[in-house]
């Protein structure tokens, strides 16, 4: 086992302006209309989306989108379908993913965001099933919004954010803490534990002994490629009112098979 440290200071979002924008987010899904056949009207980035099932935006609602190949390429493209599990904005709102891949590979996952009004949780996980043991990955993801605010006003306790990755081999599990930095920005401290599994363990465990530097510095490396993009992109995104900001979505600059192969040297 090894554990590793990283730690980054970011840009500050403020709970008001945070707890708002998820609300406006909400409610701009439910302005969003079908038209007889299905398709998604009022959103242009959503035009090929089609409620295939069930009453918009209702616990059994299904919408799929397919994704062409690149010209020249071969395969089915990418088919993904989201099935509504609740919508109760005063309670929980949930969703199940289902992506299916080129190359018959599949991705699935669950998102559930608690009390949205004033966000109390949101917990994610999934897995990416594949013919090969090496490319299978499961993980589960999540952030007590409430934790966060204690400890960012200046209060203690356990990690807000937690991340667990399993891979056949191993397993690696992040912990995040959040502390108030001056000029409203936040100090997050990273702790990230790595292990093998099965009959992979004892080996895991002396060879870790010997990158665990060489890891440590990968980490510190992400965390810095994650901060330098949060800080470029949550300003803007400040500038507007919580109601009119867009969608924004983190940079995932590590593909899925970078981290595959991550696993299979390191777990």
């Amino acid at each position: 086992m090894a554990r590793l440290q990283a730690a980054a200071v970011v840009e500050a979002i403020p709970r008001d302006w945070f707890e708002e924008y998820v609300r406006a987010l909400l409610d701009r899904a439910e302005d969003l209309r079908t038209d007889e056949e299905g398709w998604i009207q009022g959103d242009e980035e959503l035009a090929d989306v089609a409620l295939v099932e069930g009453d918009h935006l209702t616990a059994g609602a299904r919408y799929q989108r397919h994704t062409d190949p690149p010209e020249g390429e071969d395969g089915n493209g990418t088919t993904s379908e989201l099935l509504i599990t609740s919508w109760e904005r005063t309670r929980e709102v949930s969703a199940a993913v289902t992506t299916w891949h080129p190359d018959d590979q599949k991705t699935t996952w669950t998102v559930k965001l608690s009390d949205p009004g004033a966000p109390r949780s949101l917990v994610a996980g999934g897995e990416h099933h594949a013919a090969k043991r090496l490319h299978r990955l499961s993980w589960a993801a999540r952030l007590d919004f409430r934790q966060w605010w204690r400890q960012v006003e200046g209060g203690g306790g356990q990690a807000p954010a937690t991340v667990l990755l399993r891979h056949h081999y191993g397993q690696a599990r992040l912990l995040v803490r959040a502390a108030a930095e001056g000029g409203g920005k936040w100090r997050l401290g990273f702790t990230l534990v790595v292990r093998g599994r099965g009959w992979v363990r004892p080996l895991a465990a002396v060879g870790l002994l010997f990158v665990r530097s060489k890891l440590e510095a990968k980490l510190r490396e992400a965390v810095a490629e994650i901060a330098e993009d949060w800080n470029a992109d949550i300003p803007e995104l400040l500038k507007h009112d919580p109601r009119d900001a867009g969608v924004w979505v983190p940079e995932l600059r590590r593909d899925r098979e970078e981290l595959d192969r991550w696993l299979a040297e390191n777990g």
